[in-house]
């Protein structure tokens, strides 16, 4: 029965990229198609027209009569041969059309994720390729090579940024805790000052570090120390680590059986902390947040939910892009610049692991983790 599935969903698939409509490809060999066919239908009805005049003139004439039998067999087979002739012109339009069209395909499937380096090195096949699908290629080429080298740009400049003002704001920062252990002598209106002051600047360096975590994590810079952790040991303990200092209800859901993955502990509590961060920004004090462990088909999948305001379905796909937030008027109120979820793609990928999102206005978001379990094969 697996089998019969299996077949039918390819050819499911596979009815689906041939009947497109609104392909380029599908377009273009039904355009074929329909030249061919026209002029084709049109030659074989002349010829019909013909012969049937051929019949009725010589009809009388006993010394052709076996021709007329021969002209008989070739009318009624004209019929068959229009149609395999539509047939075959069909199916080498598609197999040519998709030929000449390849190079569109394959710009396609890897503009999505491609790097520069990639962008060097990578051949498309221009064989027998029409001149203006050429041309249109290698122009997308040359504009995914600009994009691509001012996001570098971009990102080494954030790194550069970062560095720089890292030094200087923790000798602020270290100036003002100082100051503010010898407090004694100032004014109530001074401290408070000074205590905002201590917090704005423990906030940028948070910031700080976020950008510079983002940075290694888009990279695959950071440092992994794998080790065969217990996952189920693992949610529990962020679970009552969370409980104690944030004061909320954490209800789990964890499967029987020892859950075990190679992963960087203190990366991997990273990603925890900054997805149970985010349950507990958007989401009431009053709300249960729900953490779930189980495993299937050799992945570890850790559940984070919530029932807070939840995300717009045309914002899910961009919330892991870094400094993107959903309500942007919210950066302060939640202590955040939309650096977080940047960073837990980021180290997720690192350890071979996926990350995404299921969510729904006003009923909450659930964010799932998924790493390769101790000896599944990727």
């Amino acid at each position: 029965m697996s089998v019969l599935e299996d077949l039918y969903k390819r050819l499911a698939k596979l009815t689906s990229l041939i009947v497109n409509p609104a392909s380029l490809h599908f377009r273009l060999t039904v355009g074929v198609v329909m030249i061919f066919a026209l002029g084709m239908s049109s030659f074989v009805m002349w010829i019909s027209w013909e012969i049937q005049q051929f019949l009725v003139t010589t009809s009388q004439q006993p010394e052709i009569s076996h021709h007329c039998t021969r002209l008989l067999a070739v009318f009624h087979s004209l019929g068959m041969v229009n149609f395999l002739a539509i047939a075959t012109t069909t199916l080498f339009a598609m197999v040519l059309i998709r030929k000449l069209l390849s190079p569109l395909q394959q710009i396609n499937q890897w503009m999505g994720n491609a790097t520069v380096s990639e962008l060097n090195v990578y051949q498309l096949n221009f064989y027998q390729t029409p001149s203006e699908v050429k041309t249109l290629v290698l122009a997308c080429k040359q504009l995914l090579t600009q994009i691509q080298e001012l996001k570098r740009q971009q990102q080494q400049f954030t790194k550069d940024l970062a560095h720089e003002l890292r030094t200087p704001l923790s000798m602020v920062y270290a100036y003002l805790q100082r100051t503010q252990q010898r407090s004694q002598t100032l004014t109530e209106t001074q401290k408070e000052a000074l205590e905002m002051a201590v917090l704005e600047a423990e906030r940028m360096t948070q910031i700080l570090q976020n950008l510079l975590d983002m940075m290694r994590a888009s990279n695959s810079m950071m440092p992994l120390q794998p080790e065969s952790l217990l996952l189920n040991d693992l949610v529990v303990d962020i679970a009552q680590m969370t409980q104690k200092f944030e004061h909320r209800d954490i209800h789990l859901e964890l499967v029987p059986f020892p859950v075990r993955v190679t992963a960087d502990r203190n990366q991997l509590m990273q990603v925890l902390n900054h997805l149970i961060d985010n349950a507990v920004k958007y989401s009431q004090a009053s709300e249960l947040i729900t953490i779930k462990l189980t495993q299937h088909s050799g992945w570890a999948i850790i559940q984070i939910s919530d029932k807070g305001e939840g995300i717009p379905v045309a914002e899910q796909s961009r919330i892991f892009a870094p400094f993107y937030r959903v309500d942007p008027s919210r950066t302060r109120a939640t202590g955040g610049m939309g650096l977080g979820l940047s960073i837990v793609k980021g180290l997720v990928e690192n350890m071979n692991g996926m990350v995404a999102v299921q969510s729904e206005p006003g009923k909450g978001s659930t964010f799932t983790l998924k790493l390769p379990t101790i000896g599944a094969k990727r």
